[in-house]
């Protein structure tokens, strides 16, 4: 989802959660409009116009100046705010002023500063504030007297403590949860990036996978039917065109191999290699056309192994790149492939009777490399040998295929 997507789904939710908490404010205002008629009407102090009078003020106040600026996400202090605190504390003193047993409303009143009021300190200051306007209230209503004070004191004091206490206690739980949705924010975008950074490296990977069943199967094909047209070139020139038919009847195997090989390739099925598990099979007709192709003579001594597909892919193009070794480098005229097994290796040995060459030189080209991570991600090994008796290139594999992340 883009950042358009982000930001209107993040719109709905704070709309949605706005919308549920007015509803449940104006279920709060509704609630203490009734109580408050109700206690106006069986108050004793007989001043019941007064009463309604400070109930519609209070409904007044809220739906006027409470309601538009009720505090969501906002942490700066607004004059709109602070209009709407300093009437909740008038009404709030002017409603007890008219029936002491309206000093109900500051149920009301009180959780409302709190969530006018952005910061603490503020929301303190104002819930003072409305206790003292309430205690002058009763002072009014009741009369200047020890009993009156007595009562102001003793209720509003109650009053204040509880609100202080109920309002940093919502206030903590505010705080915790605006922490955790800046957590669980940071956490989608981390595992975002890190979906991300798998995709990258996943395309990485297949990119390298690509080049590596490239390299071992339709370039070296191709390889293979530019020897021959040489060959066949000089066959041609010299005038001996048995040799040349021969050996254009082995380019055109080789170049329709090569072409099943990238059809194989672009299906992206498994490889172009063995079927089933017979991979001593594959092996031997692997040596019998690299022997057709390039005249060296091959000898395949292959035991008959059950193995995943996967590792007989493995196999078949190790051997293919060590025997395109023995023939572009090695100088050699025969060549023998053995494939042993143990409970729980497998073992394919290449060896040629060549010139060698020094295998602590690092090579430049890309064959050994990506043979070496083909073994690697299978979890085997490989391992080569060389000197002036010719080369022995081993490559081991477990029986069974390794998972890698």
């Amino acid at each position: 989802m883009d950042d358009t997507g982000d930001r209107a789904e993040t719109g709905v939710s704070a709309r949605s959660g706005t919308a549920i908490s007015m509803r449940w404010w104006d279920a709060g205002l509704a609630v203490t409009v009734v109580v408050m008629v109700v206690l106006a009407t069986a108050s004793s102090s007989g001043r019941v116009t007064a009463s309604f009078v400070a109930v519609g003020l209070l409904a007044l106040v809220w739906f006027v100046l409470a309601r538009p600026v009720v505090r969501r996400d906002d942490d700066l202090l607004s004059l709109p705010a602070v209009a709407a605190v300093a009437a909740i504390v008038a009404v709030g003193g002017l409603a007890v002023a008219a029936t002491p047993e309206l000093a109900v409303v500051q149920a009301f009143l009180m959780p409302l500063i709190w969530t006018l009021l952005p910061g603490t300190r503020s929301a303190i200051v104002a819930n003072v504030c409305l206790c003292v306007a309430v205690s002058v209230g009763f002072v009014v209503s009741l009369g200047w007297s020890a009993e009156a004070l007595a009562t102001a004191a003793t209720s509003e004091g109650l009053s204040l403590v509880f609100s202080i206490a109920l309002g940093l206690w919502i206030t903590t739980i505010a705080r915790v949860g605006a922490e955790r949705g800046r957590l669980l924010d940071e956490l989608r975008e981390a595992q975002a990036e890190l979906a991300a950074r798998h995709r990258d490296a996943g395309t990485s990977a297949e990119r390298e996978r690509l080049a590596r069943e490239i390299h071992d199967t339709i370039a070296q094909s191709l390889t293979g039917v530019v020897m021959l047209a040489q060959q066949t070139r000089g066959a041609l020139a010299a005038g001996d065109l048995t040799t040349t038919r021969e050996r254009l009847d082995v380019i055109e195997t080789a170049a329709r191999e090569a072409l099943t090989e990238a059809r194989t390739l672009v299906a992206a099925t498994a490889s172009s290699g063995p079927a089933g598990t017979d991979v001593a099979a594959a092996l031997r007709r692997l040596g019998q056309r690299f022997e057709r192709e390039s005249g060296i003579d091959v000898t395949v001594d292959a035991a008959e192994v059950e193995l995943p597909r996967d590792l007989q892919v493995v196999l078949v193009r190790c051997t293919q790149e060590a025997l395109a070794n023995v023939r572009k480098h090695s100088a050699s005229t025969a060549a023998r492939v053995t494939l042993t097994a143990t409970a729980g290796t497998v073992a394919l040995v290449v060896a040629d009777d060549g010139r060698g060459f020094d295998p602590t030189v690092a090579s430049t080209g890309f064959g050994l490399d990506g043979l070496r991570e083909r073994l690697h991600l299978s979890g085997g090994r490989l391992d080569i040998s060389s000197g002036g008796d010719g080369t022995i290139v081993t490559a081991q594999v477990p029986r069974a295929a390794v998972t890698t992340p």
